[in-house]
């Protein structure tokens, strides 16, 4: 045997070894062959990796891949380009192991440039442009260029071929014996060039506003640059003008866009004019009872040397051209202003000056009133009196002083005078007009008398202990002063003021009702004073009265908590609890743990706190503990579910021991099972755990108890078996299975299936339902055992139902209409489908296709399935024949021929016959195309186009109606002159013999031929009726003469100041323009001027024109209203910024009795809003509308000055403060740079805006954003503009934790803390060892402070004893390093 196998082996291997040295023989004989390992390439244009296998290498059958290695390497592609370079040959299989080397040589080099170009539109670049800047210094000597638009190198660019956009040329090198390069790539890009600026050619400038480069307008919004000039290409000259560059007159400029592409230069021509002068303004003032009469020159009050061309404008009309020569004698007081404005000369605008004549009023100072002199007590003097309150009929705006002089020290506020620090005496207050204007000064003096006080002592305040009062008591009230009072004499009264006697009862004196209040009044007859003393009652102690019946607890259910307050009634629970019957015993905490006291009682005495020098008796309570039962130690039992009938009933009292009798069980799980008192029905319980307990109550109803704890374990679970379940064989896919647990109910899924047929279509607990036929198949259960518990098997069952297949003809003829409804078989329930297998059913509506099959199935009525072989049928459909529809009905004219086919939508078929009539039966149509209707009346006709069908198939036919029209008549030609008033006319009526139903074009209002001169236009109107003859019409011809319209008759109610008003406009939109004016205006038209023309009736009349009439004319009432100027109160008004004033604030400077309007100009052009805000040093001028509606033709005018003081600034912006030093406001403060200690000038606030300022003594906040304000006392104006500054109050050094605390409850360092540590140290942990190394307490910002209680779950939360303790501080901050120390816990 080893002789045989030997022989096998080493024949094998030789077969084995010649088969693979021919494999490898024929493998190396593909691979292919280099022909040249050094070609040059003198062509090299567009040469690929196929050209170079072409030329150099043969192919051995294994095909030619081109590696960038002998070995690995990159794959070349056969369409690469090949550049000089190694290449390595191989087949397409990559196994020729080492691969032949190429060499390859390109006669003419790449350029190695980047051959790129960028080019501005603007240009105009060509190719040649691209050759000439990029390509020509990479051109070989003597040689040349080729550049490409496509890869090909099919499309050689023209050299005068445009650049545009983005586009990537092929170019090609030569040199100069015609060997071309490789293929290089050049891309071009043409920015569009910006679009030339397109400013004025001419630009004029004001030389007063000093012009420059910047105030040249660009023509432009792109980025520019302007040059002084531009060389001979058109280019600009360097540099470009700096935006400062004064501009010289009469030089010339260039602007050019300057983009990445720069626009072509664009120049302007600078022209520079002179102001005008107007002249400075000047003031003129007068009391209004001393104005000028005569009329004088405005020109002359100008300063300065204004020119004479200006025209003159105010509240008066002027004379004299640039003189303005006024009369002013009609003014009335206020501030009138009048403009001289000189026009603009083009670049400089017009200039103007203001000559402002204030007429002041002569204001009176009042008279005493009645009320003078007013009185008061030198302790009750008003701290805030009106001054004005003792005159009478007094001009506001006066000054008061104290004194009988104007010149006497001012009042500051009279309306709110403070007369508190007035000694007893008699003052004068002198009230002044007119002080600061041209009129006569008037004064009035008012008196003010200050009476001296009494004095009726002050209080020495008493208190008494509550059980001192019968001591003290009558207690006389003088005792409460201290003897400084005038006398004795006053009056003693309560608090409800109610006269007493000084000798007063205490006992009546509650603690309830304390303080108790008692006046003391002296009164001189004018001015009274009243001390007011208070007597307190304090309350003494009360140790309380025990109960009357003292608790008893059973061992073990004392509460864990008891407050022996309970056991006392009215007590004062202030004082000490001691244990035993008196106070000499040791002291015990309230409330009481008695959980752990054993049987016995126990006393406790309570010491009450005494009140100053009150004390109360000990008081002494108690509490007994009785003794429990024994309810015996219990036993458990357990059963298996299947044992528990063996077992049952089981006496409760076998599973105790020791126990003591006469209790009772209790089923704590109301299961019902304990029957007979102590036996429990083990078979009324389910699986699980049940508890029985053992309960005794004694003599001293102490109640203890056991449980005895039933067990009952699961037993396996073999289900209940479910009906079989059925599935109808043409149902079952490919791969379906069905699960057998389905079939069971209640089952443990643990043991194991067996097939009782044995089908092999089982796997585990799944069915292949796809092996099973036709029939009832079987599966038996075996569940797996729960221990030694188990269950008897069960066995399911799975049935499959087929149906026999339908029966039906093979072949089933039909018409093309048919249906799959029309195929005939026999069965139940048939369905149709298009497959033999598979496919989904198809609808009845289905239609037939002609030669298709069609398979069948039926479905049993009993088990619900669909057979599983199908029944074919071929189907036959033969071609219904198509009369067509009918398309738009015919309508001839009796004079023609029409072609009945154009009556059918062409779906016809062709061949059919035209019949006349409905049906097939009247006479045939010979001719259908060209059928005469000539001499047909008019009417509609029937024709009817039959198509004969082939059987089983039925004929088909139309039916059409063809309308038969006679020709129509529009009538005649016709004309229409009309006015425009003369009302409607019917067109149709001109027209004569017309046929009704035509249209009218251009169409008219009323939709009818029914003209109406008021609303359609003249011109002319055409009749048209169109019918199948064709078109007919007629033409009315109308002309309408407007009727003349004066308009309505209207009042106008003309302002003078609205200046000239066109009267035309009252007379409604409908009067006609071109009428006469009488009586006639000054301006020779309709335009009214309320300063010429007088007020009255003025008729409008317009003339008629034939054919209307007559003429027409209208009446305007002319009435002339205006309203006083108001009158100036304050001509240079004050506000601060702060305050955010507006024009509506601008009120107050001035005497309103109408409706007041604000200007921003001496012109009153520009309106303000009452909510617009003031600008400082901005003039202001009003009018006023009172009853008559018109604003004042007279404006005043205001100047404002509008205060406002700068934000302050800080000296340290990083001051460092620590909260523990109870930093304040002034800390803030003195860090101001601005502060100054004697004016008081800084205030804070705790919002951004608003607010009431916080007092220096405020206690600053960490991270509280604080506001600061100057306060300028010369304005009364503060810092519009809060300066904002955020504390951090963070700076407090290192951290110093205490040493030693005291948690007794006294208030003082009860827990180990330190100031405000949330605040300096928000991330901080801290733990606290005892001396055994074990962690007590661990605290953060979210924890209660170390109080000396534990707070760890294994030491529990309790007291801890006096000692030293060690802690661990950690900032976790990433700056401090953690802190440990120790610290002494003391009680």
């Amino acid at each position: 045997m080893k002789k045989n196998y030997s022989f096998r082996y080493v024949k094998f291997f030789a077969i084995y070894s010649m088969v693979f040295l021919w494999a490898a023989l024929k493998v190396n004989a593909q691979c292919p062959t280099v022909n040249d390992p050094a070609p040059t390439i003198l062509d090299a244009s567009g040469y690929t990796f196929a050209d170079l296998s072409a030329d150099f290498v043969t192919d051995n059958g294994g095909g030619i891949s081109w590696y960038s290695n002998s070995t690995g390497g990159t794959l070349f592609s056969s369409t690469q380009l090949v550049s000089e370079g190694t290449y390595y040959a191989d087949d397409n299989s990559g196994a020729c192991g080492p691969r032949t080397a190429i060499v390859v040589d390109i006669q003419v080099n790449r350029s190695g440039q980047p051959l790129d170009g960028i080019y501005c539109s603007n240009e105009n670049p060509t190719v040649q442009t691209y050759i000439d800047d990029v390509l020509q210094p990479n051109i070989p000597s003597g040689g040349s260029i080729e550049v490409y638009y496509d890869y090909e190198l099919t499309d050689l660019a023209n050299s005068t071929d445009p650049l545009s956009d983005f586009y990537t040329y092929y170019i090609i090198f030569v040199d100069s014996l015609g060997n071309k390069s490789q293929i290089e790539f050049g891309d071009t890009i043409v920015v569009d060039s910006p679009a030339d600026p397109t400013p004025s050619g001419s630009q004029i400038f004001c030389s007063d506003t000093n012009p420059t480069i910047a105030n040249l307008d660009p023509g432009t919004t792109s980025s520019f640059r302007w040059y002084q000039s531009l060389d001979g290409f058109g280019n600009p000259i360097l540099p470009a003008l700096s935006p400062s560059t004064a501009l010289v007159n009469g030089n010339t400029y260039y602007v050019i866009v300057d983009d990445f592409c720069r626009s072509n230069a664009v120049s302007v021509l600078v022209n520079i004019n002179q102001p005008v002068d107007a002249g400075t303004s000047a003031t003129l003032e007068y009391c209004d009872d001393s104005i000028p009469a005569a009329p004088f020159d405005l020109f002359d009050e100008l300063g300065g040397t204004p020119d004479t061309n200006g025209t003159w404008s105010g509240p008066l009309p002027t004379s004299n051209g640039n003189l303005g020569t006024v009369d002013i004698s009609t003014l009335t007081a206020g501030i009138h202003t009048f403009i001289y404005t000189v026009p603009s000369n083009g670049a400089c605008p017009q200039d103007s000056a203001n000559i402002t004549i204030t007429i002041y009023e002569t204001l009176t100072s009042g008279t005493v009133s009645p009320t003078s002199p007013a009185t008061f007590c030198e302790s009750t003097a008003s701290a805030s009196f009106d001054l004005f309150s003792l005159l009478d009929n007094e001009d506001v705006g006066g000054q008061w002083t104290q004194g009988t002089l104007s010149s006497d020290p001012i009042v500051p506020d009279p309306s709110t005078t403070n007369f508190t620090g007035l000694t007893p005496a008699t003052y004068n207050f002198t009230y002044t007009q007119n002080l600061s204007t041209p009129c006569p000064e008037e004064s009035t003096t008012v008196q003010i008398v200050i009476l001296p006080d009494p004095n009726a002592g002050n209080a020495v305040n008493q208190t008494f202990c509550e059980n001192d009062l019968a001591t003290n008591s009558p207690f006389d009230l003088f005792d409460a002063l201290d003897g400084s009072q005038d006398n004795n004499s006053g009056t003693w009264t309560d608090a409800s003021n109610a006269t007493i006697s000084n000798s007063l009862d205490l006992t009546t004196l509650t603690v309830a009702g304390s303080p108790y209040s008692f006046n003391y009044t002296i009164d001189n007859g004018t001015c009274s004073d009243t001390e007011t003393i208070t007597i307190t009652i304090q309350p003494a102690p009360d140790s309380g009265t025990p109960v009357a019946t003292f608790p008893d607890y059973c061992e073990g259910s004392a509460p864990a908590s008891f407050d022996l307050f309970t056991l006392l009634d009215n007590e004062d629970q202030t004082g000490t609890w001691y244990v035993g019957t008196d106070n000499l015993g040791a002291t015990i905490s309230n409330p009481v743990d008695l959980s752990t006291y054993t049987a016995n009682t126990y006393n406790f005495t309570f010491d009450v706190d005494a009140i100053g020098t009150c004390d109360d008796a000990l008081v002494t309570v108690s509490v007994t503990i009785n003794p429990l039962p024994n309810t015996g130690t219990p036993i458990a039992a357990v059963f298996c579910e299947n044992d528990l009938v063996a077992n049952s009933p089981l006496d409760l009292f076998g599973q105790l021991t020791g126990e003591d009798s006469g209790g009772t069980w209790i089923d704590d799980d109301t299961t019902g099972a304990i029957i007979n008192g102590s036996d429990v029905d083990l078979t009324l319980l389910t699986i699980g755990s049940y508890n029985f307990t053992y309960t005794i109550t004694n003599a001293n109803t102490c109640v203890n108890s056991s449980t005895v704890t039933v067990t009952v374990e699961d037993a396996p679970e073999s289900g209940t078996a479910n009906t079989p379940v059925e599935f109808c064989l043409a149902d079952i896919t490919t791969g379906q299975t069905y699960n057998l647990f389905d079939l069971l109910t209640d089952e443990d899924q643990t043991g194991t299936w067996s097939d009782d047929d044995a089908t092999g279509a089982l796997t585990g607990n799944s069915v292949a339902l796809d092996d099973l036929t036709q029939g009832t198949f079987d599966f038996t259960y075996d569940v797996a055992a729960i221990g030694t518990c188990d269950d008897v098997n069960v066995t399911v069952s799975i049935i499959i139902n087929d149906t026999v297949a339908p029966t039906a003809a093979a072949t089933q003829e039909f018409c093309d209409t048919a249906t799959v409804a029309d195929l005939v078989a026999t069965g139940t329930a048939i369905q149709w489908y298009a497959d033999a297998t598979g496919g989904t059913p198809l609808a009845g509506t289905d239609a037939l296709v002609d030669g298709e099959d069609y398979f069948v199935t039926q479905t049993d009525a009993t088990t619900g399935c669909e057979s599983s072989v199908r029944t074919q049928v071929i189907a036959t459909i033969y071609q219904s024949p198509n009369a067509g529809n009918p398309a738009t009905p015919i309508v001839g004219c009796n004079n023609t021929t029409i072609d009945l086919n154009a009556g059918l939508d062409g779906t016809q078929d062709i061949g059919g016959t035209w019949y006349e009539g409905l049906d097939n039966t009247g006479t045939v149509v010979a001719s259908p195309t060209t059928y005469d209707v000539t001499g047909f009346s008019v009417g509609n006709y029937q024709f009817t186009y039959y198509v004969t069908a082939n059987a089983p198939c039925v004929d088909d036919f139309t039916t059409i109606t063809i309308t038969i029209e006679a020709p129509l008549s529009a009538g005649t030609d016709n004309v229409l002159d009309v006015c425009s008033n003369n009302g409607t006319t019917d067109l149709f009526t001109l027209l004569g013999s017309a046929d009704v139903g035509g249209t009218w074009s251009p169409a008219l209002a009323s939709s009818t031929g029914v003209f109406d001169p008021l609303v359609d236009a003249l011109g002319t109107y055409t009749y048209s009726l169109t019918n199948a003859c064709g078109t007919v019409s007629s033409d009315v011809v109308v002309t309408v003469t407007q009727a003349p319209n004066a308009g309505t008759d209207n009042p106008a109610n003309i302002c003078v100041i609205d200046g000239v008003t066109d009267l035309f406009t009252f007379l409604g939109s409908s009067a006609q323009s071109g009428g006469t004016w009488s009586p006639a205006l000054i301006s020779g038209t309709g335009a009214f001027d309320p300063l010429v023309d007088t007020a009255g009736v003025y008729t409008y009349t317009v003339t008629a024109i034939a054919p209307c009439s007559p003429d027409s004319s209208a009446q305007i009432t002319v009435t002339i209203s205006d309203s006083p100027a108001p009158i100036v109160l304050d001509a240079n008004p004050e506000f601060c910024l702060v305050d955010n004033p507006t024009v509506s604030d601008l009120d107050a400077a001035i005497r309103v009795t109408g409706t007041i309007s604000w200007y921003a100009d001496a012109t009153l052009t520009t309106p303000l809003n009452a909510t617009d805000a003031l600008v400082n040093g901005e003039n202001y001028f009003a009018r006023q509308t009172t009853g008559s509606g018109c604003e004042s033709s007279q404006s005043v005018e205001i100047t404002a000055t509008v205060n406002n003081v700068a934000t302050p600034t800080l000296i340290d912006s990083d001051l460092e403060l620590c909260i523990n030093d109870d930093p304040t406001i002034m800390e803030l403060t003195v860090n101001i740079s601005e502060y100054d200690s004697n004016l008081n000038n800084v205030n804070w606030y705790d919002t951004a805006i608003g607010g009431t300022p916080l007092s220096s003594g405020v206690s600053l906040s960490n991270d509280v954003t604080y506001y600061a304000t100057l306060y300028d006392a010369s304005t009364g104006c503060e810092s519009s503009v809060r300066l904002a500054y955020t504390t951090d109050l963070t700076s407090c050094g290192e951290l110093v934790l205490p040493d030693g605390f005291s948690p007794n409850g006294d208030g003082v360092n009860d827990t180990f803390d330190y100031n405000n540590l949330d605040i300096l140290h928000p991330n901080f942990e801290i733990q606290i060892f005892n001396r055994y190394g074990t962690v007590v307490y661990k605290g953060n910002t979210s924890t209660p402070r170390f109080d000396g209680t534990s707070n760890q779950g294994g030491i529990g939360k309790k007291q801890l004893p006096v000692g030293v303790y060690f802690y661990i501080f950690n900032f976790n901050d990433g700056t401090n390093k953690p802190k440990q120390g120790r610290l002494y816990l003391s009680r």
